[in-house]
């Protein structure tokens, strides 16, 4: 591959960069190149001394602290899958999505470190440090990247909706050791149109049109084969008395359910919110035009699917399930409490 960008000098002046740790500078199309070359969807820079980032800059410095620039890479996901009442096609694409982009920011560093640049690639999501755990167990808050780089704006589903890919994104960032010549900034307008779908077809109403998003509602939900079930399996299986006293919180399916995830990789009960958004034109393209058939094949499939809905006991989340049908309300132990932001 070629490319306008070459290290200085020879291998004896890399290895002098290195010792003496003065960072490269990379012009920054240079390196957009690479980063579209090597499979990226698209791809935003920050510097690291930006004042936006000072809330995040010390978990960045602990994940490589030779950081001088924060890459974020954008994936798409294919929409159809993400749409798919077959909530498993959902899941499979979000996993095999954030393998290819793990694979992309590898083949992006090893380039890199051809020109004499350095760097460490970031998990999209797990592993993360449970140690940490229930607090801030991630070194790299994706999103911020994203929204900061000029990648998108957070739409009302508190999800990236990136202007071309829509919100049909993987996110995931490259801590590099080289100083670009020029960095993105956040997009003055937002794709997302206010609709409101997001908030009228999730089953927990995490998502409101004017309140804050209920991060608890939706984890409780969504991530219910994530570690907050799988610590409540362990709570039934010590306290129960016998079969029938797990089973009675555990149903055989839903162990089902568990046993998949720790063997294959999390099954998203949700992401609803993401399948209905219309926004970018990846979001609206499909349906350009045809609202109706929108609704039909996408929006009421998803919001009267008949499943369980995992909510807090006497939550608000609970009274918004029991308004559906179509919903086996079941109430949970939520054994991690975080405040929503």
């Amino acid at each position: 591959m070629d490319t306008t960008f070459s290290a200085p000098g020879d291998q004896a002046d890399r290895d002098a960069t290195r010792q003496t740790f003065e960072p490269i500078l990379l012009p920054a199309e240079a390196l957009r190149r690479i980063c579209l070359e090597a499979g990226a969807g698209d791809v935003g820079c920050i510097e690291i001394g930006r004042p936006a980032l000072d809330s995040e800059r010390d978990d960045i410095l602990a994940a490589y602290p030779r950081t001088q620039t924060v890459v974020c890479l954008a994936h798409p996901l294919n929409p159809e899958n993400i749409r798919s009442r077959a909530r498993q096609l959902s899941a499979d694409e979000v996993h095999h999505s954030t393998d290819e982009l793990s694979t992309t920011a590898r083949t992006i560093l090893r380039r890199l470190n051809a020109l004499g640049v350095r760097g460490a690639a970031v998990p999209a999501d797990f592993p993360m440090d449970t140690g940490r755990f229930s607090g801030k167990m991630w070194n790299v808050s994706h999103k911020v990247m994203a929204v900061e780089s000029g990648l998108g704006r957070m739409g009302l589903n508190r999800l990236v909706i990136h202007p071309r890919f829509g919100n049909f994104i993987r996110l995931t960032s490259l801590l590099i050791d080289a100083r670009l010549d020029a960095h993105g900034t956040p997009l003055k307008d937002s794709a997302c149109t206010k609709c409101g779908l997001c908030a009228a077809v999730c089953p927990v109403g995490a998502i409101s049109l004017k309140g804050p998003f209920n991060f608890m509602a939706c984890m409780t939900h969504a991530y219910r084969d994530n570690v907050m079930g799988f610590l409540d399996m362990l709570d039934a299986l010590i306290v129960s008395k016998d079969l029938a006293g797990f089973r009675e919180r555990f149903q055989d399916k839903e162990t089902a359910s568990m046993w998949q995830s720790l063997m294959y990789k999390m099954n998203y009960r949700c992401g609803y919110c993401m399948a209905v958004c219309e926004a970018g034109r990846a979001g609206a393209g499909a349906y350009a035009g045809q609202h109706k058939a929108f609704m039909k094949e996408v929006f009421l499939p998803l919001k009267n699917r008949k499943e369980a809905v995992y909510v807090a006991a006497g939550s608000a989340a609970q009274k918004r399930a029991q308004a559906n049908p179509n919903k086996e309300v079941r109430p949970v132990s939520v054994l991690v409490e975080r405040t929503s932001s």
